[in-house]
């Protein structure tokens, strides 16, 4: 049984106010502005241990480090390459493609899309700079 810290209050309080898909070290540097004596070890061991027991998702993207959510319904990320900004994708997740073990007996647990490309706020700028 998880013994519930203060420590690991703040870490998933900010992950909750953060909305945004944020990386460990985002995390650390919004927790360390009210909490400057919060180790970065800390956090990062808070949230891969929430990871591992379900109560918050890794979200993998192609970037150097790992992005994290609040548990939710399997769904897809949209992953600006320009900001590295991480938000939920606006349509279904297909969970018949996990349907192949009746095709050819591989068990799938589960799958990971990840769609790139430029976020409007970056687009919005590129715009502006060209002008």
């Amino acid at each position: 049984m998880k013994r519930n810290t203060l420590q690991r209050q703040i870490v998933m309080n900010a992950l909750k106010k953060m909305h945004n898909h944020p990386t460990a070290s985002q995390v650390y540097a919004y927790v360390r502005a009210d909490y400057p004596t919060i180790s970065k070890a800390t956090v990062f061991r808070i949230l891969n241990q929430e990871s591992e027991e379900g109560t918050i998702m890794k979200v993998p993207v192609n970037d150097s480090e790992m992005h994290y959510e609040l548990k939710n319904p399997p769904h897809y990320h949209l992953r600006c390459r320009i900001c590295g900004k991480v938000i939920d994708a606006p349509f279904p997740y297909q969970a018949h493609m996990e349907d192949v073990e009746q095709v050819n007996g591989f068990l799938i647990e589960g799958h990971s899309i990840e769609f790139y490309g430029i976020c409007e706020e970056c687009r919005k700028a590129e715009k502006s700079r060209m002008r």
